[in-house]
């Protein structure tokens, strides 16, 4: 039978959390000018030490806007979220159970769909001295630890152009924040195949600071096959400045490191027969999670003294803290084992063990 009746919600409203406001002072901005002027115009080893007092003025509220096109993916967070939508509505529930004769009800999610939304970077000082810093640390980053750079290009996203992929590298885009925009469709059914369609629709915030992507297809004969996304994008603001400092280092470690981490995703998978799509998210989530480790060893093992070099007199406390926060994350959960592992083999026996053998580094987490 087909579907008797529809609903559509929308669910959510998305908040961004308004950083310490008050030092948008004119003074403030002409220090800030005249600091930006002197880090592109010296030839002394430079100072973005400002760039800390940016990441703290109060977060721009808006406009989102939209930087890609709806994909169908499954989202663990989502749907954990729209089942609580649920259970903090039973009016709706009761609703449905009524309009299904009262009669037992099952349920299924038909399908997630969502894509990533932004708020531009308007301002061309804070854009100009941000752009700068990542091009510095990155090339600082790549050279220590002897791998290529992935970018074609780094640029901000100011609301004016839009963004186009490029065949050539992998783009970095920078933008102020980041959200979600999402739809999900639930079927509920009772025995008398008599079926409800309810289809959640809201923004959320992305409780990220950068994203980089790939995606996993099962075909028909079991083999696996990824894509990639071809950009990167963060974030340039933050509770903690530390976190927002050191995306662009996070996200480049996951671009060089990704492809080895789905040849070991692809081995486990196809070495199993009939496996179900929540045995493959399974296999996912674990090797991602791995790879969080790795990241979070070779950054703290390389980061803190490069902050040092732009960033004299940062306190150790946002380090700290950037760590305690990520490790409350269900991805994150090897993270301090991981910053153990990268001190013990060092960074670039590290990098070896995790091209050569995912796993192998994956062991000496457990």
């Amino acid at each position: 039978m087909g579907i008797n009746k529809f609903y559509q919600l929308s669910k959510r409203v998305l908040e961004m959390n308004s950083k310490t406001g008050g030092l948008t002072a004119i003074f403030f901005i002409l220090f800030i000018l005249c600091m930006a002027h002197g880090i592109f115009a010296s030839d002394l080893p430079k100072n973005y030490s400002v760039l800390v007092d940016l990441i703290k003025l109060e977060d721009k509220e808006g406009p989102f806007l939209a930087l890609n096109n709806f994909e169908k993916s499954f989202d663990e967070d989502l749907h954990k979220n729209n089942i609580d939508f649920f259970n903090q509505h039973p009016y709706l529930v009761k609703k449905i159970k009524t309009d299904l004769d009262n009669q037992p009800v099952q349920w299924r999610l038909e399908n997630i769909s969502y894509r990533l939304l932004y708020i531009p970077e308007t301002r061309e000082t804070y854009a100009a001295v941000f752009e700068s810093y990542c091009y510095d640390v990155i090339e600082d980053v790549l050279k220590l630890l002897e791998l290529k750079n992935p970018y074609s290009k780094i640029f901000t996203l100011d609301g004016t152009t839009p963004y186009h992929s490029e065949s050539n590298g992998i783009q970095a885009l920078i933008v102020h924040n980041l959200g979600q925009e999402y739809t999900a469709r639930y079927i509920f059914s009772n025995p008398a195949q008599k079926e409800i369609a309810v289809q959640l629709k809201g923004k959320v915030a992305l409780n990220e600071v950068g994203s980089y992507s790939s995606y996993i297809y099962l075909n028909e004969s079991g083999s696996i096959e990824f894509t990639r996304d071809p950009y990167t994008i963060w974030q340039n603001s933050a509770e903690n400045p530390y976190t927002a400092l050191s995306t662009p280092v996070e996200e480049t470690l996951h671009i060089v490191l990704r492809r080895y981490t789905e040849k070991s995703i692809k081995e486990r998978i196809e070495k199993r027969s009939n496996i179900t799509q929540i045995e493959i998210n399974d296999v996912v989530e674990d090797l991602i999670s791995v790879e969080e480790a790795i990241v979070g060893g070779l950054v703290h093992a390389v980061f803190p003294a490069i902050v040092q070099k732009y960033f004299p007199g940062l306190p150790d406390s946002l380090i700290e803290s950037d760590i305690e926060t990520k490790s409350t994350f269900k991805k994150y959960r090897h993270l301090k084992k991981g910053i153990k592992t990268v001190e013990q083999l060092g960074y670039k026996h590290s990098i070896q063990l995790y091209q050569d053998n995912p796993m192998a580094f994956r062991r000496l987490l457990m």
